[in-house]
């Protein structure tokens, strides 16, 4: 009777998710592709500079499975503190978090799309995922800060006395991040000592497990993971012929991202915003179409979260959901 009754609910659970993934998916899609505008004409322009750049754009899709099975192995390594799985497993965690994330704000979906792959333990799950984000972060800000002061000093050749402020605001900002990643036990630390927070504790314990060279490897993921996706915006930027050069680019994308990445948005919004900011950063430096450069900007979006979305959404069709160990 109790093995029937966990079967029953076994499938409702099944059909609740998919429910949700599917409506959720397909709102996002219908109102961030099929009726978006730039989403048409940057498939369109697409079309025509696959012509001359189909060889860039082949290595640009190669590195799209190259970056998120990076993110895979990263997830795969912060769950085997408490759960071992399989690297394909651990790939399909991610194809559901970013089918979630599309419909969700600040793609908080993520860490719930993850953790439905596991068996055991899936709220610590998520804190091990901030943890992987938050290593993200760290990179992201770092990088894009430094980008940020050499783009200020040659290219807006902003005065000495202004440039050194905002030279020492970095320093202070890259200390702040790289301090408090390899002191995050701390939180856990903060949660134990009071009582009202003793459920939240047990489930932060796992920070204190990540050992300084667990918290490098993260790292380690987290940097290729920027550069790849750095080499995937200027390869687009060759392949939409934008005029803009190897050396500039790499100054300038990091930029964008930087700038992107403080603004706080909807995954499903992040298009429209994505193209005007690529564009007041690089569009001095272009000698191509200004459209040109919104269009490579919406292509990454498209190819590095609409497609893994969407093969996210297939493998929920034949995956089947359980319950899951929700204890530590």
């Amino acid at each position: 009777m109790i093995e029937f009754k966990v079967k029953v609910q076994s499938k409702y659970l099944n059909s609740i998710i998919k429910a949700l993934l599917f409506i959720g998916l397909g709102y996002a899609l219908y109102k961030q592709v099929f009726t978006n505008t730039n989403v048409r004409e940057a498939l369109q322009t697409l079309k025509v500079n696959l012509i001359h750049g189909r060889g860039w754009f082949v290595i640009v899709l190669l590195l799209t499975i190259v970056n998120w099975s990076l993110e895979a192995l990263k997830w795969q390594f912060l769950v085997r503190k408490f759960e071992h799985i399989t690297f394909f497993r651990s790939l399909v965690g991610i194809l559901f978090g970013i089918s979630f994330s599309l419909f969700t704000p600040n793609r908080l979906g993520e860490y719930g799309g993850r953790v439905l792959v596991l068996t055991h333990h899936r709220l610590i799950a998520i804190v091990s995922t901030l943890v992987g984000s938050y290593s993200q972060i760290v990179v992201n800000m770092s990088i894009g800060g430094l980008a940020c002061l050499i783009y200020l000093w040659n290219y807006v050749h902003l005065h000495i006395y202004f440039w050194i402020t905002i030279f020492f605001i970095y320093i202070l900002l890259a200390l702040f991040l790289f301090i408090s990643f390899f002191n995050l036990e701390i939180v856990s630390v903060f949660f134990k000592k009071y009582s009202i927070f003793k459920k939240i504790a047990t489930y932060t314990e796992i920070i204190g497990q990540y050992n300084s060279k667990d918290l490098k490897t993260l790292l380690a993921y987290s940097s290729f993971r920027y550069g790849i996706y750095c080499i995937q915006f200027l390869l687009l930027l060759k392949v939409f012929r934008t005029g803009v050069n190897w050396l500039d680019g790499l100054v300038l994308i990091p930029n964008v991202f930087f700038l992107q990445g403080i603004l706080p948005t909807m995954a499903i919004l992040d298009i429209s915003l994505r193209g005007q900011i690529a564009l007041q950063i690089i569009g001095g430096y272009a000698s191509g179409e200004m459209i040109d450069i919104i269009a490579a900007s919406v292509v990454l979006w498209f190819i590095n979260l609409i497609i893994p979305s969407i093969a996210g959404g297939i493998f929920a069709i034949f995956y089947k959901f359980s319950r899951g160990n929700h204890s530590s």
